[in-house]
């Protein structure tokens, strides 16, 4: 009986660096490879790991649970390093003895993937904007300028917030952000995907809306949004945030502010984040890949996070380029601990 020849490379050991350990690395990488909504994640405090191409120009990041490594978006690096960090990760997950599930990559990490023997399945959309030809006018986007119309007939404005400079803008911030989590529980997550407008906010930037002012003072700051650098020329339109005494209207004219700002301060592009499940073509979604559990885990995270609504407010922006997201998956099933891991590393609460 003939046996597979086991490649060269299976057994050798993988280098693995925590990612607080090479903080200015990453972030001299991300500002020249960052292509995706969420790779600045990497810099935020939760226990990343890396792996270095060879050349020492891009990374792939990972969390590690008990029963899977989670690889999260593409790799962070020139085009054409995606077979070499992904197969890396891939023998890193081998000899730890655990699934590797990578999520949210592109097309070329994809064909990585599949290349080392993962099954991908197709798990939803990216759009961005093009900031140079950035304009509310016209009908694409009707819907965004009729909503922001109204919160500002009703005397609502928007302006930049920069809550290291005012105490002020951070209490607001603060205030808004409490009220938005304590509407619903599952808003208090404390994995990596949490909204904390404190974390990377040395980073990030903040448009706001606030209500008509008093005679006791400027009005009440209602709504947000943080946007986080996808690379030195590009913004994610990351954490929208709302108190109840918001009128309509009020987050999208954040949006607006955001993109106006952000567009005339020379940037080139803005990433409206991934969409869970969206087709740029509405075709319904057929998710029988998954199998009954993984079936179950995407409602799970749908109940979460609701996805519907997230992808019914955010393409009230008509995009200008959309990419198809996938989700790789070195085993075919996914076992009921993988699954357990992948709910904890996405929705964990601290201790």
């Amino acid at each position: 009986m003939l046996r597979r020849r086991p490649r060269p490379d299976a057994d050798a050991p993988v280098d693995v660096e925590s990612a607080r350990s090479c903080q200015a690395r990453l972030a001299e990488a991300l500002a020249v490879f960052g292509h995706e909504a969420g790779q600045y994640h990497v810099l935020g405090p939760d226990p990343w790991s890396v792996i270095w191409s060879a050349d020492g120009t891009g990374f792939m990041a990972f969390l590690e649970e008990r029963h899977c490594v989670f690889g999260w978006r593409s790799p962070v690096a020139p085009a054409g390093h995606e077979l070499e960090l992904m197969g890396a990760l891939g023998r890193y997950a081998r000899q730890r003895r655990k699934p590797l599930i990578t999520v949210l990559v592109n097309d070329a990490t994809c064909a990585a993937g599949v290349q080392i023997g993962m099954t991908p399945i197709w798990i939803g959309s990216e759009t961005f904007h093009d900031l140079g030809s950035w304009t509310i006018r016209g009908g694409r986007r009707e819907k965004l300028r009729l909503a922001r119309n109204h919160a500002r007939r009703l005397g609502y404005s928007w302006r930049e917030a920069f809550p290291h400079a005012s105490s002020q803008d951070r209490q607001q911030l603060d205030a808004v952000e409490a009220e938005w989590k304590a509407a619903r529980r599952q808003r208090a997550t404390d994995s990596f995907q949490r909204t904390s407008f404190a974390e990377l906010s040395e980073l990030r930037r903040y448009f706001v809306c606030e209500g008509p002012a008093t005679p006791e003072g400027p009005g009440q700051m209602v709504a947000f949004m943080a946007c986080t650098p996808v690379r030195a020329d590009g913004w994610y339109l990351q954490d929208p945030v709302r108190s109840d005494a918001a009128p309509r209207g009020a987050l999208e004219g954040c949006i607006v502010a955001a993109l106006d700002g952000l567009r005339d301060d020379g940037y080139a592009f803005a990433s409206n984040g991934p969409l869970p499940f969206w087709r740029p073509d509405g075709e319904p979604v057929d998710d029988h890949q998954l199998g009954p559990l993984g079936q179950r885990v995407v409602h799970f995270f749908d109940r979460q996070y609701r996805f519907r609504g997230i992808s019914q407010f955010r393409t009230k922006l008509d995009p200008d380029r959309v990419i198809p997201l996938y989700v790789l998956m070195s085993r075919r099933v996914l076992t009921p601990a993988a699954a357990r891991s992948v709910v904890r590393v996405l929705t964990k609460r601290l201790a």
